[in-house]
């Protein structure tokens, strides 16, 4: 299946999925300063070769991390330009944590054999303004990571759309988030409430989101998931397949 994707390019669709709505580019490294849980708006990337010493680069870095107040992030990935930084970064003490996989799915092998029935009703919220607070409500977010989840919504060049599933008595109990760019979909923010957990809502709703992205040509999925998360199983059942790795790294004080 890998010989036909672009991990690469796969991996700058899934940075445009979260792109900061702030953020700038230091000698070839894009430092993402957007406030809020998710690590990936507010972390380094060094995608390209930087003309600089490292130490130099470093010290910019962690003073524009500073002034954002923000804990210095770098994040690891098959795709960073210099092969040394984990372990220069190892040296300095930045530890990794948060290993995470990302899976991929060819649509034209999606599998839903698996799918249990449910009474759940399922839908988008073409509102992005609400769908982010109904989100953030259901993770438990505060004012501040709700408000700048709705800023990366509206700001976002991609097509953004989230999807909800609502059991018998019209409450949300599931929630799945869809980006689209071309033929690619990536799939976040999948999560079931407390109460519904273990009756077949997320599994529907993503079977739902990914059967309309089959529907309106999408050609690959995919997805980004904690290396220790069981949810890893539910994917594979869909047909995911993990393709690369990546971590982050950071100081022990800022690691989480």
């Amino acid at each position: 299946m890998t010989a036909e994707i672009n991990l690469r390019r796969l991996e700058e669709i899934s940075q445009n999925a979260s792109r900061p709505d702030r953020g700038l580019m230091i000698d070839g490294w894009s430092v993402g300063l957007s406030p809020g849980l998710a690590k990936r708006s507010r972390c380094v990337n060094a995608f390209y070769p930087s003309t600089r010493p490292f130490e130099v680069n470093l010290a910019e870095t962690q003073a524009a991390f500073a002034e954002a107040n923000l804990p210095c992030i770098f994040r690891i990935t098959p795709f960073v330009s210099d092969p040394t930084l984990d372990a220069r970064l190892e040296a300095l003490v930045y530890v990794r944590f948060d290993p995470a996989l990302v899976m991929v799915l060819e649509l034209s092998k999606l599998q839903l054999g698996h799918v249990r029935p449910t009474t759940a009703t399922f839908s988008m919220q073409d509102d992005l303004a609400l769908a982010a607070s109904w989100v953030a409500e259901m993770r438990g977010d505060d004012a501040r990571e709700t408000a700048g989840l709705a800023e990366r919504w509206r700001l976002s060049s991609v097509d953004v759309s989230a999807s909800f599933a609502f059991d018998e008595a019209g409450v949300r109990v599931a929630r799945s988030v869809a980006i689209r760019e071309h033929d690619h979909v990536g799939i976040f923010d999948v999560g079931t409430v407390t109460e519904g957990l273990n009756r077949g809502y997320a599994s529907a709703l993503l079977a739902t989101q990914l059967s309309h992205a089959v529907d309106t040509g999408a050609r690959i999925a995919y997805l980004q998931v904690r290396a220790d998360n069981p949810a890893r199983r539910i994917y594979e059942r869909f047909g995911f397949r993990g393709t690369y790795e990546y971590w982050y790294r950071a100081l022990p004080s800022d690691a989480h």
